[in-house]
Order: C-alpha cells, then sequence, then structure tokens
C-alpha cells in the first residue's frame, strides 16, 4: 500500500514514489515466490512493480531461499513474505465475501502498487477505483502494460490530500455512492493522525451506500518491531494506534458496525497452520465493518 501524504505531515517528498508501497510488493513478490508459509499464495502481479534494484533484491533472496540458506537476511525475507502474505489473505477473503454479497464496486485507498483488479478472478465486471498520490500512481501506470488485462474494470483516481477532497475525486471518477461497495485501507491509518483517519472516514461514510463493507487495516498497541524496521530503512513513520476497542468506536460513530476483528495469530492459524513465525507483529489488525448509512438509491 502507499504511504499517504499531505493529511500526515511531509513524509516523503511530493515527487517520489512511496518507498513502502515497494516494500509491500517486494514481500508479495517473495511470497509468490514460495517463501511464505500460506500455501499456494500467488501474486504474479508484484514483481512486475519493483524497480531495478527491487528485482535484483528478490533474484538474490529467492537464489539464497532455493539454496536453503539460512542467517540474519534469509530469515527476515521468510518473516516479510508471511507478513504481507497472511495480510493480503485476510483481505481478499473479505473482498471475496463483499462481492459474493453483491458489491458491485471495489475502492483501494492508498492503493500503491496493489495487484488485485489483476488477478482476483471475482473481481470481473466490478468497477475498481484505485486512489493514491500523483507520484506512485504514475509510476504503477508506467507499469501495468506489462501485466495481464484487468478482470476488474480499473479507473485511476489521483488525488492529492493537501488540496483535493476524497468524495469529490470519487465523484469525478464515476463512483456511485448509492451502490453497494467494497473500501479497502490497507497499510494506511497507521501514517496518518487521528483527525485525518476521522476526516478520511467521514468521506467514506458519506459514500456508502448502506450495506456497503469497509476493511480496515490498522496497528494496535505499541509500534512493533517490524514498524520500527520501515521507519529506519524508508523514514516513513507510523504514528498512530488503536485498541480494538478504540477502533470499534470510530467506526461506529461513522455509521459502521463491526463485524470481524481479526489479528496476525488468527490469520497465521486461519491461513498457514500456524507455521509463519509472525509473533513480533501481533499487533497488526483488520477491522471488517459494514455502512448502515446510505440508503441505496439515494444521494449522501
Amino acid at each position: 500500500m502507499s504511504t499517504p501524504r499531505g493529511v500526515s505531515g511531509a513524509l516523503m517528498k511530493a515527487d517520489r514514489a512511496s518507498r513502502t508501497a515497494h516494500l509491500v510488493a517486494l514481500g508479495r513478490a517473495l511470497a509468490d515466490a514460495g517463501l511464505s508459509h500460506v500455501p499456494g499464495f500467488r501474486d504474479p502481479t508484484a514483481r512486475v512493480f519493483l524497480t531495478e534494484k527491487g528485482k535484483q533484491s528478490f533474484a538474490k533472496t529467492e537464489r539464497a531461499f532455493r539454496a536453503g540458506k539460512r542467517g540474519l537476511a534469509p530469515d527476515a525475507a521468510r518473516v516479510m513474505a508471511d507478513l504481507i502474505a497472511l495480510r493480503t489473505t485476510a483481505i481478499d477473503t473479505a473482498v471475496r465475501d463483499a462481492i459474493a454479497g453483491g458489491a458491485t464496486q471495489l475502492v483501494i485507498l492508498g492503493a500503491g502498487y496493489d495487484g488485485r483488479a489483476w488477478r482476483l478472478s471475482e473481481l470481473s465486471g466490478v468497477k475498481v477505483f484505485e486512489v493514491d498520490h500523483p507520484a506512485t500512481q504514475r509510476q504503477k501506470r508506467a507499469r501495468v502494460a506489462e501485466l495481464p488485462y484487468p478482470t476488474g474494470i480499473v479507473s485511476f483516481v489521483s488525488i492529492d490530500f493537501e488540496r483535493e477532497a476524497l468524495g469529490a475525486v470519487l465523484d469525478r471518477a464515476g463512483h456511485d455512492p448509492s451502490s453497494l461497495a467494497c473500501w479497502i485501507w490497507e497499510g494506511v491509518v497507521m501514517y496518518l493522525t487521528r483527525e485525518a483517519m476521522h476526516s478520511t472516514l467521514a468521506g467514506i461514510a458519506a459514500r456508502s451506500a448502506r450495506g456497503s463493507t469497509l476493511i480496515v487495516n490498522y496497528h494496535s498497541g505499541q509500534r512493533g518491531f517490524v514498524a520500527r524496521l520501515v521507519y529506519r530503512l524508508l523514514g516513513e513513520p507510523q504514528i498512530s494506534a488503536w485498541t480494538r476497542e478504540e477502533m470499534a468506536a470510530d467506526l461506529e460513530s461513522a455509521g459502521f458496525v463491526v463485524r470481524e476483528d481479526s489479528g496476525m495469530g488468527d490469520w497465521n492459524r486461519r491461513f498457514a497452520q500456524g507455521e509463519a513465525k509472525v509473533e513480533r507483529a501481533s499487533y497488526m489488525r483488520i477491522a471488517i465493518a459494514v455502512s448502515r448509512g446510505v440508503s441505496r438509491g439515494q444521494s449522501p
């Protein structure tokens, strides 16, 4: 996912694509190559979005893994692959459930190098709105030509959070607030102030037909080892965390009802039979909520 700018301070240079988005793509590429403990995890889109340096790092790590080498670097790469694969799989499952429940639109906030519109067959005929900062989105659009034709109907929605409102850019892109939607907010809110998170959440609620699904990936408690490592490597600080109760209260106040809240340990047991060594990332969580808001067939 791509780290937002503006709303959370000067995290990155305005003309630079998100380094966090690239790191997540690298994790998915490693998981696709078999480093993850998630059986059958596949994301062939991920390596397309890697820089030349990223591709070299990926190739070196994959060779070490195939050769059975152990050590700090190979072991850390496998943990990263597990973290990203587990989070991705948990969100994929929620997206599939939302589409099966009638959602005809998917909105990905801070889309980064997300590949779901190209790899999830369930998105056939679904309108997919990829919302992101122009710098990261330019990099992505330059590379998608290397991918097969998308399954979903993709609209790239550039937004400068310092100057534009979410509702306005989605309106111009053709998002229909009266139709069921699924929203993905993955790898974003931990980079936002509480005020910025609440503001964006209000914008989501205003465009969510009753029964729409919001999937929020957030951090609970103190910054963990992985969060500190990302900051040291990339300089993109994770500044906010919520307890389960706080996240539920924020979603409730915006007009959503939490149907499920799960964490890394739950995903490990469900998708990797508990084999992944991801205890240090126990602070990673996902809340799945359903909107009580805008009635279908009515304007917000």
